[in-house]
């Protein structure tokens, strides 16, 4: 059993964690994470593996139109607070704060 300097105070599933334990799961959580951000940072390929705007030999364009099923600024989904989710413009889409369609103050007294 661990010494009492040792415990984190923090508690998963009913037990309590080490200072060790406890970084060790969040290492693991960051890393679960980090792969929902490779997914959402991909949604704008193409078939041939092109973000919107990139050069891309299989386009007659020669430049990727991006993924066909979800366009720039069309919604794709909604927030548990029924915010739209929607494709920023290219040069935002490492700002989470694009894909999130707010409304603007003076829209929701209206």
């Amino acid at each position: 059993m661990a010494e009492e300097s040792e415990m984190s105070g923090t508690s998963i599933g009913g037990k309590r964690l080490t200072w060790r334990e406890l970084a060790e799961w969040q290492q693991e959580k960051i890393a679960h994470l980090s792969k929902f951000q490779s997914i959402v940072f991909d949604l704008d390929r193409n078939e041939s593996g092109r973000h919107e705007g990139d050069v891309d030999s299989y386009d007659p364009t020669g430049t990727s139109q991006g993924n066909p099923f979800i366009s720039t600024g069309s919604t794709f989904g909604y927030t548990f607070s029924r915010i739209p989710i929607v494709m920023p413009p290219r040069e935002r889409r490492h700002d989470p704060d694009a894909w999130l369609q707010r409304k603007s103050a003076d829209a929701k007294g209206a």
